[in-house]
């Protein structure tokens, strides 16, 4: 038995949660026949119902797959299921009506029946599973799409790398935050072409682990803190993977609850709190829209690099990677 108590404790869920949904969906559902779906609101599928009889009912999911914060159900043939959960959508997966996977935003209704309210798909399997996809809000939407469609995705061809795969590497970065200049490091960090599924609370411990001011303006981060930044994503990233993101309560498997990384962030949920490094009291502030936690003493402003001395934008002659 493989279950996720991974309801997001936050907003959008970002790569780790996403990441944590996506390895309990792949233990519990692939392989599993679609024996029927049912769309309750008819905006959330952009298929007919004879296409969703003919190309996603009676087929296999095969491997389950994640690109950004967006998951990919490969069907045993040329079709695949394209899911984004946006802010409010949740994954529920049932056997016999108990509880096998469940993720996405935090509402107590995660685990309360189904379906409910806030229902918006409905796949029966075989082996008496059920797959729930709800969203309160109606931004999640299901897509039914080809190969080669999947390929051409807008959403994916301007998507930047993944920041745990051997595409983001340090000259990669580089040129992705090329394009900032005046706008905060964060905010380039939020855009999800320049690496794929960071969002506030990940954007923010990266920062922290590199030292760098979220309001600093991009193009005068130095070399050495990008090249700290782009180590820095990587360690926290593949530290909140392992750690099963932020999700709560629990991150459950073979019946035995395991700590999640909520208790291991360095800046997330402890405004007021003493810094983990230093002992000041983190601070709350705005950037780019968006709350923002960072530490005054760790992650002070820098001055603008002396001429001659490269930059974010200008290549480093010996960097690495």
């Amino acid at each position: 038995m493989f279950a996720v108590a991974g309801a997001y404790h936050g907003g959008m869920p970002e790569m780790p949660e996403v990441e944590t949904l996506r390895r309990g969906l792949e233990a519990s559902v692939r392989g599993a026949r679609i024996e029927a779906v049912k769309v309750l609101w008819p905006p959330f599928v952009n298929a007919s119902r004879p296409l969703l009889d003919a190309v996603v009912a009676g087929h296999r999911i095969g491997a389950i797959r994640r690109r950004g914060k967006a998951l990919i159900f490969d069907l045993d043939h040329d079709w695949h299921l394209l899911v984004h959960l946006k802010m409010t959508g949740q994954v529920v997966v049932r056997r016999h009506g108990q509880p096998v996977v469940f993720g996405g935003h935090p509402t107590a209704n995660i685990v309360g029946p189904m379906p409910n309210t806030w229902t918006r798909a409905v796949f029966t399997l075989s082996a008496g599973r059920m797959l729930y996809i709800n969203d309160q809000r109606k931004f999640a939407r299901v897509r039914v799409v080809t190969t080669e469609t999947l390929a051409a995705d807008p959403f994916f061809l301007h998507m930047g790398p993944e920041a745990l795969g051997p595409g983001f590497t340090l000259a990669v970065f580089r040129q992705r935050l090329a394009r900032y200049r005046s706008a905060p490091i964060k905010a380039a960090l939020l855009d999800q072409a320049t690496v794929a599924g960071i969002g506030n609370i990940y954007a923010d411990e990266c920062l922290h682990l590199a030292r760098i001011h979220p309001r600093q303006p991009t193009a005068s981060v130095t070399a050495a803190a990008l090249r700290r930044l782009h180590r820095a994503i990587r360690v926290i990233l593949r530290d909140a993977v392992a750690h099963c993101g932020t999700s709560f309560p629990a991150f459950i498997r073979d019946g035995r609850h395991h700590d999640t990384w909520l208790d291991r962030a360095r800046l997330f949920g402890r405004e007021g709190q003493p810094c983990r490094v230093c002992g000041t009291p983190i601070e709350r502030t705005r950037v780019a829209g968006r709350g923002t936690n960072f530490c005054p003493h760790c992650q002070p402003v820098a001055a603008a690099p002396a001429p001659g001395r490269p930059s974010a934008g200008r290549r480093e002659r010996h960097s690495s990677e």
